[in-house]
């Protein structure tokens, strides 16, 4: 039985995208597929291994590609990877799916910064629930994991919310009354560099998103920061 879609979008980040893919390769013991969704450049060619998939998103945007990778999931459970980032667990899928089958809702993981300015790594460690998701967003996109069938119940992610489509994702699902549950080791590898969407030249942007929202979810004023604020 397939257990997880791994889904990795990507946009001009081709080195990067080897590195995450590699170490999906490397889980241990759990079936699993990757799907790649490109939304920018030709990619390089693939490797042949038939577990990896590849979809053309035709420049629609990050959240259309994320829509497009869970319309195309085959697995009973779907994972998130960030194209720039890393598993470091290869024994990440097993803990995850334990929790999954014990009746955890959605997973997430502590993860580790890596910075490309050459700071030193640093941990990111946070819980979160449906009630620090009104005013936080702790949890790292990447590693989280939950039940595909939570789109059919929940629908898609939201296109108007673009840098926020992940916390407004979390917010339904925490507040359906889906568990939350956290793996509380450094399993994935989270780098920071200047083209990351978070970025300064983004404030703008990313404000006006915030806004949006805490409108749709009656959140109130929120302070615009980001995962690096959280370490």
């Amino acid at each position: 039985m397939l257990r997880f879609s791994v889904i990795i979008p990507t946009h001009n980040r081709p080195q990067f995208l080897a590195e995450a893919v590699q170490s999906v390769m490397a889980q241990e013991k759990v079936a699993f597929e990757i799907i790649v969704v490109n939304d920018g450049e030709p990619l390089p060619p693939f490797s042949d291994d038939r577990r990896l998939r590849h979809f053309e998103n035709a420049r629609r945007g990050a959240i259309a590609a994320r829509n497009l990778g869970v319309s195309a999931a085959r697995g009973e459970f779907i994972l998130w990877l960030d194209d720039d980032d890393i598993l470091l667990d290869p024994a990440y899928l097993m803990k995850a799916e334990a929790l999954l089958t014990k009746g955890a809702g959605l997973v997430h993981c502590d993860g580790v910064m890596l910075f490309a300015d050459g700071r030193a790594p640093r941990p990111f460690a946070h819980e979160a629930d449906a009630a620090s998701l009104a005013g936080n967003n702790t949890i790292l996109i990447s590693g989280v994991c939950y039940r595909r069938r939570l789109h059919d119940e929940l629908g898609g992610f939201d296109p108007t919310l673009p840098y926020y489509a992940d916390w407004d994702w979390y917010l339904r699902v925490a507040r359906a009354g889906h568990p939350l549950a956290r793996i509380a080791e450094q399993s994935v590898g989270i780098r920071i560099h200047a083209a990351n969407t978070s970025g300064e030249s983004t404030q703008v942007a990313r404000q006006a998103n915030l806004n949006a929202l805490s409108h749709k979810h009656d959140l109130g004023p929120l302070t615009l920061k980001t995962h690096v604020d959280f370490v």
